[in-house]
């Protein structure tokens, strides 16, 4: 099961609003049910607020499947 459409909603009124760490906190407190969409959101969310080092925390979690995926891979970049 992934993040219910309701979170997803919730993160994308987030990035709206600026609030780019509670975006993380609710990443991070739910990883394991994030789509690969969810997760490019993350990466490039700690690019825009310079948190490399949570960054690399997402890229270290990532599964394997996740790492081929082409809008997850860009946001590595």
């Amino acid at each position: 099961m992934s993040l219910s459409m309701e979170s997803n909603s919730k993160i994308k009124e987030l990035i709206d609003a600026k609030q780019y760490k509670e975006v993380l906190d609710i990443v991070d407190s739910k990883f394991e049910l994030c789509i690969d969409y969810t997760i490019s959101i993350a990466i490039n969310t700690c690019s825009i607020i310079n948190d490399y080092n949570r960054g690399l925390n997402i890229q270290q979690k990532l599964p394997s499947n996740s790492l081929k995926n082409s809008y997850v891979q860009a946001s590595l970049i």
